[in-house]
């Protein structure tokens, strides 16, 4: 407390005419004023602070501390928007995806984290001081608000129109902010993007081209700006504006569109055919051929032209889209049936495939596909193959002697065959798993893992095949093969339980992958989860050395039943006692998928429930909640994690939870502020892929997910932007390439594309 000022009074003696008495000695210290107490900084004043002064990790929990504070004192939301306004930056070109640059950003960031009241404070002030961030003379500030608009996520959309003008900034760093800003966010004027791929700006023309072929939306007004782009020099550009083209889904087209596509396809396939490059339908000059059939009727007469281009792959490709283009293409019959005399068999039965589809003289295109199918000529008989299932039906008739080459001398001829197989309807396929079986053993290593693809397709289906796929895994040394066979068995579900006596040494087999051994635990657990001899297995697989092991053993033995006091013994203890969380926490999932099987794991769920481990609290209260039967009992708790403050584990655990309870069209904005959070993305993309076509916002950041550097997110993007259905189509360019230049994700993007009507080969 301050203290009472002290006051010394001074007496002065005076008389009339007597001799003055000595006066007191007069104290000389200045009047004395009690000290003011130390005066602490309050904690918001403290960490408002730190926002200023700090970088990094330091003022991001900043961040995170304000928005939890303004939960009980709600001026910190007013001192957060006025932060806004803040110039402190780390400087030009120095904006960052993981660490926060600037103090608008740390404070726009608390603000997003302070839940609806932030949001409605950064849109009733917020977004304006903004905006005059945005048009601040320093290029810095710009820049940096730039990256801040993009940071906020879908909220800020209201600014995507400010932040695009800047995308022609004079300052480059300004510029590739903004870019990525409307990439992520979406541009609000598609039309104006696509005149940017005209500017004479070269780096301009690469960053339009980049959101251009990310948008799964293009208005028809765009398509003029896109068609000129055609004419680029850069491929990467013209590839851009033909995906464009194609994703506005005919709106827009022209005559000069489908010619200007003709001249891109000229520019990018030499005249003279080169064999040691051979065509692939997922390259991304494939774009072109694309658009055209999007195009329609304006691409009949320019396709027309191309079949009598120097180079057959084009003319191949010409044919091919005129059946695309359907009963327009019908102008087109005699160039047609002057490409049945070609030269090049693949050419000539393209040709007839589409004269076969159009109505044009069937009875000539089929005596020349059945002649082909006799050849002893390599890759003929292949193509003659290829052709019978895009023929209609007046090429059912050959799918006998087709089907035939399943025992063909040619390797070429034995492949398509087996693709051929995949095609039939299922009841017919399944008579063909006998053959299919015998190719199991085929030479071959591509022919051997088509089989395995078709028989996976099938699923039930090939049970019959269950049991040499068993064998099979056993006897290939060929790593990735043994993993499509289990796919193939997975995919069969109980009825693979011939083939579990073959899985069951893999789990333990020290020269297989762990890669693999996973695959197996899960493809043993679905095909018999009541085997005793599978719960042994799993039981022992629980304590294996390898963390991944017993993470798989961990989800699998909560599937078993019934399960038994060792399995939920096994599983107590991994949830418990392993040195790993990501052990624990799947062992806490295996007890969500026992449900009320769990039920004497109760006291121990109870304490797990009630411990420090984020995120493997919140997974037993989902568990606890199975236990009583209704794991919808813990949605409440489960979506109030998808906005923790309290770290990536809990919101990673939430998303992950969210496909227990049920995800909804309700949660995608929440799920969409988790892709940009590094370790919940992935969860999010698949909870974002669960609830489908509804999640069409997130296209555009599942788009850019397909380029993360950790595999599985990659991997879960993919998949989600195959369930989100037709909005996704714009990813189907890059899913394309991913099938021939990412490995590990390869099989996913094939399965995504099936499911976006995009056929590898069409």
């Amino acid at each position: 407390m301050r203290r009472l000022t002290i006051l010394v009074a001074v007496v002065l003696a005076c008389g009339c005419g007597k001799k003055r008495l000595p006066q007191p000695a007069q104290d000389t210290a200045a009047p004395v004023e009690a000290p003011a107490a130390s005066t602490e900084p309050s904690e918001r004043d403290t960490l408002l602070t730190t926002l200023k002064t700090k970088q990094g990790d330091t003022r991001r929990k900043a961040a995170e501390a304000l928005a939890e504070l303004a939960e009980s004192d709600p001026t910190v939301l007013d001192a957060l928007v006025e932060l806004l306004k803040d110039k402190h930056t780390s400087g030009p070109g120095k904006t960052h995806p993981t660490q926060t640059t600037s103090t608008r950003e740390a404070a726009a960031l608390a603000l997003l984290w302070a839940g609806p009241p932030g949001e409605a404070a950064l849109k009733d002030k917020g977004f304006s001081a903004l905006r005059e961030g945005l048009s601040d003379k320093d290029p810095a500030i710009r820049e940096h608000t730039a990256h801040t608009v993009g940071v906020l996520g879908p909220l800020a959309k209201p600014l995507v129109g400010s932040v695009q003008r800047l995308c022609s900034d004079s300052d480059t760093n300004v510029r590739e902010a903004a870019f990525d800003t409307v990439r992520a966010l979406g541009p609000a004027d598609v039309t104006g993007i696509a005149a940017l791929l005209t500017n004479e700006n070269p780096e301009i023309r690469q960053r339009a081209a980049e959101v251009i072929a990310a948008l799964p939306d293009v208005p028809g007004d765009a398509v003029p700006s896109l068609t000129r782009a055609l004419d680029d020099e850069v491929e990467f550009i013209r590839v851009a504006a033909a995906t464009g083209i194609a994703t506005a889904g005919g709106k827009g087209g022209s005559n000069a569109t489908g010619e200007k596509l003709a001249g891109a396809i000229k520019k990018s396939y030499p005249e003279m055919f080169d064999s040691t490059k051979p065509a692939r339908l997922d390259g991304p000059e494939f774009i072109y051929w694309r658009a055209m059939v999007v195009l329609g009727k304006p691409a009949v007469a320019p396709t027309t032209a191309l079949l009598s281009h120097p180079n057959p792959i084009v003319r191949y490709f010409a044919a091919r889209t005129l059946a695309e283009l359907g009963p327009d293409a019908k102008a087109a019959a005699d160039a047609l049936n002057s490409a049945l005399s070609d030269s090049i068999a693949n050419v000539s039965l393209e040709a007839a495939c589409t004269l076969c589809r159009l109505g044009e003289k069937p009875d000539e295109s089929v005596k020349l596909v059945r002649a082909a199918l006799a050849s002893a000529s390599p890759g003929v008989a292949a193509a003659a193959i290829d052709t019978i299932a895009r023929m209609g039906p007046v090429g059912k008739p050959l799918i006998p002697d087709a089907l035939a080459k399943l025992a063909s001398p040619l390797p070429d001829a034995r492949y398509a065959a087996v693709a051929l197989v995949g095609t039939l309807n299922p009841a017919d396929a399944a008579k063909q798993v006998p053959e299919l079986i015998k190719l199991l053993a085929d030479p071959e290593p591509l022919i051997r893992g088509q089989v395995a693809a078709v028989l996976e397709s099938l699923g039930p289906t090939a049970a019959q095949a269950a049991e040499a796929l068993g064998k099979a895994i056993t006897a290939d040394t060929e790593g990735l093969l043994r993993d499509q066979f289990v796919e193939a068995l997975i995919a069969m579900g109980p009825a693979a339980k011939p083939a579990v006596p073959g899985l069951l040494p893999l789990i333990t087999n020290a020269s297989a992958t762990v890669d693999s051994r996973v695959k197996v635990i899960e493809a043993v657990t679905v095909a018999d989860p009541a085997s005793p001899d599978v719960a042994a297995a799993l039981v022992k697989a629980a304590s294996d050395p390898n963390l991944s092991i017993r993470k798989a053993a961990g989800l699998a033995l909560g599937k078993l039943d019934p399960l038994s006091d060792a399995a939920r013994d096994a599983l107590v203890k991994l949830a418990r006692k392993d040195t790993e969380v990501y052990v624990r926490r799947a062992a806490v999932r295996g007890l969500v998928s026992a449900g009320p099987r769990a039920k004497a794991a109760r006291t121990d769920l109870e304490a797990i429930a009630t411990g420090k481990l984020p995120g493997l609290d919140l997974w037993a209260k989902v568990a606890l909640a199975g236990i009583d039967g209704d794991v919808r009992r813990a949605a409440g708790a489960v979506r109030d994690g998808l906005g923790s403050k309290s770290g990536t584990n809990v919101r990673t655990a939430a998303a992950e939870a969210l496909l227990v309870v049920g995800p909804m069209s309700a949660d995608v904005p929440a799920l969409m502020k988790l892709l940009k959070d590094p370790g919940a993305n992935g969860a999010a993309a698949v909870a974002l892929g669960r609830i489908g076509p509804e999640a069409k916002p997130a296209v555009p950041h599942l788009i850019e997910l397909l380029n993360d550097r950790d595999g599985e997110v990659r991997g879960a993007a993919a998949e989600a932007l195959g369930r989100i259905g037709p909005s996704a189509l714009p990813a189907a360019t890059k899913l394309r390439t991913m099938t021939r230049s990412d490995p590990l994700v390869a099989p996913t993007a094939r399965k995504a594309l099936e499911r976006l009507g995009v056929k590898e080969k069409t």
